[in-house]
């Protein structure tokens, strides 16, 4: 089957540009030792806060940093809340590969409006989903209710002020033409530290800090 056949079946199948562009990026995700080392950087320092107890992942995508949690973790519990179905699919069949299924789940769900309990979770964490919130103080404000006291939250996502030379370096590694044009995107659409720290003082949490790393921003929030 020729590349333009599959894409035209993607396009057309149930989930449309929606469902294309989540399966593009699985297996851009799943085949990239950028990204997986990302996601791991990501599961130790959530290692470091919390070893046993309920993580939520906001925006879990194909799964891989919920694998990673669970793998350096064996007491953790990891739920991942995701609005697209065809991330949610991909991520199940993802985590059966690495035989922690009883510790991982994924519903689908709005993260401005978590279909979660007050103060259930011990941990929450999302990386590379903050741009595409519609209602950023809603979902910030969620994770806030969800939480329980006293802990902590990590965001992690592309700083758009990152300079265009350490874009395109990254963009050297990305084989996909289609994912470059994506990693470009996400810059553009992303939020400089100044802008995270005016939005944040907004939502309930009084307790932040942002570090700037190299081509993204850490946002860490206590409850």
């Amino acid at each position: 089957m020729s590349n333009f056949i599959r894409t035209l079946k993607q396009l057309t199948s149930p989930g449309g540009i929606e469902g294309f562009v989540a399966m593009k990026y699985a297996e851009f995700a799943k085949n990239s030792q950028l990204m997986r080392d990302l996601y791991r950087d990501l599961a130790t320092k959530a290692a470091a806060e919390i070893q046993k107890g309920k993580i939520l992942e906001v925006g879990p995508g194909p799964g891989f940093l919920a694998i990673e949690m669970a793998l350096l973790s064996p007491e953790l519990q990891v739920t991942g809340l995701d609005l697209s179905e065809t991330m949610i699919e991909t991520a199940r069949n993802n985590v059966k590969e690495y035989s922690v299924s009883e510790r991982i789940e994924f519903k689908k769900g709005d993260a401005s409006k978590m279909p979660f309990e007050d103060s259930v979770f011990d941990f929450v964490i999302s990386s590379g989903s903050l741009h595409h919130w519609k209602e950023p103080i809603k979902v910030f404000n969620e994770i806030h209710r969800v939480l329980k006291e006293g802990r902590k939250a990590l965001v992690s996502d592309p700083r758009k002020d990152t300079p265009k030379e350490q874009i395109e370096a990254w963009a050297k590694n990305i084989d996909s033409k289609f994912m470059r044009w994506g990693l470009r995107k996400s810059f553009k659409e992303g939020y400089t530290a100044q802008e995270i720290e005016n939005l944040i003082k907004d939502t309930k949490f009084t307790d932040f800090k942002i570090n700037i790393e190299d081509i993204g921003l850490e946002i860490w929030l206590t409850k």
